[in-house]
């Protein structure tokens, strides 16, 4: 006699189970009522269940291996199979309601950052966007999303979209994801000697550098990522931490290479320096535009490890590019990040020292 399912079967569909069941029950000339008597369920519960009313219970699983033969593993399976393709159905109706959610955010950046394809349009973007961010609805997504960054730590100098900037920070994460499952333990004493060493790898190429400071503060337990600004979120980087790792990540938003390394050694501060449960997301040289107190050390951190306290004297009297060079030289830094603090010092952001200020796009750079 031939069974319409094997032992221990897998399915690339669905079926329902009870119509698998009567199937069975035809092939055997076993009645529903016979089958009620034989396990001792009304025939009322079997014709529910052959209907798909009622689910094929785990009792019920292990009645039929003993009354048909088929293992309980097997039916189990497929009223698993049958139950998930039915909630997923159900679920897929609901993205209806998403639809006008979705479409708040810029179709052209979904595109460009890989969330959705050029085909994808109204429920499968939502589908897409919902995945995306990791929940299950829009009311979701506010309070895992749009909530905590009213807490963030930023410069309120430009109005910011909160769906884009929850874009970037979640762009930021799945960058992150890899090395921060492979990184040590944080170590605040080796960071503060990564810290020491940034303002020499800006006499490096950019590539270089940028790598062998991921490298460093990867030996501290700080993961460090760059991933393109999204538009209309003005981010040049955030210091968050990730199930207990700390994250620095850093956009090529100002493409200078002061501005790069201020940002850096701006979230190294803020990995030092203040709590774990606080996300700090910054726009780099303007970040003091908030007059907030845990930005003004991040800020000090940043331009006192790029030029010591003992050279402000020579830099509050540099009037040109051969005292820029110079005050390098003596650094072993790059003049970009000289002219940059001075241009920073003295709101001078053009004329011949300005020029000494390297233009870099880590996008070009690391591509």
């Amino acid at each position: 006699m031939t069974s319409y399912i094997a032992q221990d079967a897998s399915f690339d569909y669905a079926p329902r189970p009870g119509r698998i069941l009567q199937r069975e029950l035809d092939e055997r000339s076993i009645s529903q009522a016979q089958l009620a008597a034989r396990t001792g369920l009304s025939t009322k519960h079997i014709n529910l269940v052959i209907k798909g009313t009622a689910p094929l219970s785990p009792d019920f699983a292990v009645m039929l291996e003993q009354v048909l033969g088929t293992s309980a593993e097997t039916w189990s399976r497929l009223d698993a199979s049958y139950q998930t393709r039915q909630a997923r159905e159900h679920k897929r109706k609901g993205l209806a309601d998403h639809v006008d959610w979705a479409n708040t955010f810029p179709r052209r950046v979904l595109i460009e950052r890989a969330v959705i394809s050029q085909t994808d349009t109204g429920a499968e973007v939502a589908e897409k966007l919902l995945k995306f961010f990791g929940v299950v609805s829009k009311k979701a997504f506010e309070k895992t999303w749009l909530e905590p960054q009213a807490s963030y730590k930023r410069s309120q100098l430009h109005k910011i979209d909160g769906n884009l900037t929850a874009l970037w920070l979640r762009l930021s994460e799945l960058h992150a994801a890899d090395p921060i499952r492979s990184a040590p333990p944080f170590d605040s004493a080796k960071l503060r000697l990564a810290a020491e060493a940034m303002p020499q790898l800006t006499l490096q190429p950019i590539k270089i550098a940028f790598r062998e400071a991921q490298r460093l503060l990867l030996e501290a337990g700080v993961v460090l990522v760059f991933v393109p600004e999204v538009p209309d979120t003005r981010i040049s980087g955030v210091s968050r931490w990730i199930t207990g790792t700390p994250m620095i990540a850093v956009t090529s938003r100002y493409k200078s290479l002061d501005g790069l390394w201020f940002t850096i050694l701006h979230e190294i501060a803020h990995v030092l320096f203040h709590p774990k449960r606080s996300t700090f997301v910054d726009h780099g040289l303007k970040a003091d535009d908030d007059a907030d107190s845990q930005e003004l050390v991040a800020n000090k951190f940043a331009a006192t490890h790029l030029i010591p306290p003992a050279f402000n004297e020579a830099l509050a009297s540099a009037t040109k590019p051969a005292e820029i060079r110079a005050i390098a030289s003596e650094l072993e830094v790059s003049p970009s990040i000289v002219a940059g603090q001075w241009a920073h010092r003295t709101q001078i952001w053009g004329g011949p020292i300005g020029k000494l200020r390297e233009t870099v796009d880590l996008a070009d750079a690391l591509s």
